[in-house]
């Protein structure tokens, strides 16, 4: 307990004392785990550590953290995204240019990336204490690029060890730790660093080559255009010109108003749409008509739709609740960082049995009574596979989840129960437009 002086402010003193200031050992003797968000250092930190790391506050008010481990001191910094991007070598090259290199994105000098030069410093001087390197960043391409580029242009290493998990619970980044890859995920890392080489090639110098063009008729305007942007563009087009092109047709649709047995007025509808108007001669005489309507019922089994991969989960954000891809994405960013759901950039529609179906269903009976739905031992699979992460799926755990963020975890929870269903409870139609939304 410390001891104040007569008349020191003891509530003052407190307050300074919640930032923890950790004496640096000299020489480099630490393990640097790099990871890509602050969300994530912040998690991965805790369940490496048992929840007795330090958070350390650096110079420029950014927060890294600090533990032990079987003997050895760990320091968990995060890249915050980019903090490298390709820019060409000469201050005005000549036109293609070709000749371009990684560069730290401060350099730029816009206010968008001043703030990473703070991230930039921060894991500049961990890897200085550090002798050893883990990559911890996202499972997939740009997570790769982005810890490899940490590694060679910050620590000055060439490779080092790797974690993968696709969520952020204390016993998958436990076992992540525990199974480390021996090297960098080295396919994704090149075909990432290719991928923004080719950005550049095709993005910069086809924009360039567009102002100059227009230049040479006595106009500027900056123009932009690109190796996804072009193609999508032209897509774009011709379906404005197709629509352009359109003649709309007289159509007509004839809907009766008919009284049931029970004396009740029902409307019904032709089921074609009649683009003569003589057509319509023949529904005259039926005015005032009696006459004998037939039911036919039919019982069609409903197979269980797939697990979510992420188009498919965007596709239904849009259809039940009208949001956007790019809002569905923020949102279930949100999920994965909070450790609710796993990896969310994914195009598979499988779940492997290591995931734990039983251990996650049985969590979610806290959350909702429809886990007792989910009878079946295993789940439909669907055919697309993804190396790096499984299909979307709710890891069970109960985090803190935004108002804005608790309609795509429903969605997510519910289409997880949904592929243990068994068919003949599907037949159920109140069941299906439950789990369905």
């Amino acid at each position: 307990m410390p001891k104040f002086k007569k008349g020191e402010n003891k509530e003052k003193k407190m307050v300074k004392k919640e930032t923890k200031k950790v004496k640096v050992k000299k020489g480099k003797s630490a393990t640097l785990i790099i990871c890509e968000k602050p969300q994530a250092a912040e998690k991965i930190a805790a369940a490496l550590s048992g929840a007795k790391d330090d958070k350390v506050t650096d110079g420029n008010k950014l927060s890294y953290y600090e533990f032990e481990r079987d003997g050895r001191r760990f320091l968990v910094g995060c890249a915050v995204g980019h903090l490298f991007g390709i820019q060409q070598i000469a201050a005005r090259g000549p036109f293609p240019n070709y000749e371009v290199e990684w560069r730290p994105v401060f350099e730029r000098k816009s206010k968008a990336s001043e703030f990473t030069k703070k991230y930039y410093d921060v894991l500049k001087k961990l890897a200085g204490q550090s002798d050893k390197f883990i990559v911890a960043t996202d499972f997939d391409v740009e997570g790769e690029v982005i810890g490899w580029n940490v590694l060679r242009f910050i620590a000055k290493e060439k490779d080092c060890k790797r974690m993968k998990f696709s969520t952020l619970t204390k016993d998958a980044l436990e076992e992540s730790y525990n199974n480390l890859m021996p090297t960098l995920n080295w396919g994704s890392a090149i075909a990432g660093e290719t991928r923004h080489y080719l950005d550049w090639f095709y993005g910069i110098n086809l924009s360039r080559g567009l102002m100059k063009a227009l230049s040479s008729t006595g106009h500027f305007r900056i123009l932009s255009i690109g190796r996804v942007q072009g193609p999508a563009l032209k897509i774009v087009y011709d379906r404005e010109m197709e629509i352009k092109k359109f003649k709309p047709e007289v159509y007509w649709q004839v809907f009766l108003l008919v009284k049931d047995i029970n004396g009740e007025q029902i409307e019904v509808m032709y089921p074609k749409d009649l683009t003569k108007k003589s057509e319509l001669l023949q529904f005259k005489h039926l005015k005032g008509k009696k006459g004998i309507a037939s039911t036919d019922i039919k019982d069609h089994g409903v197979a269980p739709p797939l697990p979510f991969d992420l188009t498919n989960l965007q596709t239904e954000s849009y259809r039940l609740f009208k949001l956007t891809p790019t809002q569905t994405m923020q949102a279930a960013q949100k999920l994965y960082l909070a450790g609710v759901i796993s990896y969310p950039r994914t195009s598979s529609q499988n779940y492997p049995e290591d995931i734990g179906y039983d251990n996650i269903l049985k969590k979610l009976k806290k959350y909702t009574t429809l886990v007792k739905y989910a009878a079946n031992k295993k789940p439909v699979q669907g055919k697309k596979k993804d190396p790096a992460h499984p299909a979307i799926y709710p890891t069970g755990e109960m985090g803190k989840i935004g108002a804005g963020e608790k309609k795509i975890y429903d969605l997510i929870v519910k289409r997880f129960i949904l592929v243990f269903v068994s068919l003949r409870l599907l037949k159920a139609r109140k069941l299906l437009l439950i789990l369905m939304g």
